[in-house]
């Protein structure tokens, strides 16, 4: 018994169909909200970088790991606690850092292999130049199209293309665009 005919169409068959469409497009929007916070993570993390690392210029606390895994916490005081989520929070941005570092230094290479190394400038120029980190954001883009001698369009254009690339690197397999 296959379900109620109307017409020439199978109303169980028709429904069917529907639910999967719909659940394939509610998987859609779910795998473009993930890659939208990767790629939202990512700039943010280009965004702060100079004051990550001037926070860890400037932290007092130079803690080994050896120091906290001998601390024993579960005898210390709410200071004590404190002061060790402080060291934990220097060691992960310690770890973005670098992990940072080391996909902007991959980045560049690649651009410069592809022979288009104007667009590693752009991430360069718009994120990580002190001098022009102090700029408008306006301000910055028209800049560096001067001296990309490329319109804002290709420097927008051009972030947006580096920030991608950067995602994966940062963030593996979770930073891509797979379509499931």
């Amino acid at each position: 018994m296959g379900g109620k005919k109307f017409g020439a169409f199978n109303v169980q068959e028709i429904a069917t169909a529907a639910a999967i469409e719909a659940l394939k497009l509610q998987k859609d929007a779910e795998r473009d909200s993930a890659r939208k916070n990767r790629f939202h993570n990512t700039e943010l993390l280009l965004k702060k970088y100079l004051s990550l690392v001037k926070h860890l210029e400037l932290a007092q606390d130079k803690a080994s790991d050896e120091d906290l895994k001998e601390y024993n916490f579960e005898e210390s005081d709410m200071e004590d606690v404190i002061i060790y989520a402080i060291r934990r929070g220097r060691i992960r941005t310690l770890i973005m850092v670098m992990q940072v570092e080391i996909s902007l230094t991959e980045l560049r290479k690649k651009m410069i292999d592809r022979g288009q190394p104007e667009k590693y400038l752009v991430i360069d120029k718009l994120y990580l130049d002190p001098v022009k980190s102090l700029m408008p954001w306006r301000e910055r883009v028209q800049t560096i199209s001067d001296e990309l001698h490329c319109g804002e369009a290709s420097v927008y254009r051009w972030k947006n293309d580096m920030i991608e690339e950067l995602s994966v690197m940062i963030f593996g397999v979770d930073g891509l665009r797979l379509a499931l």
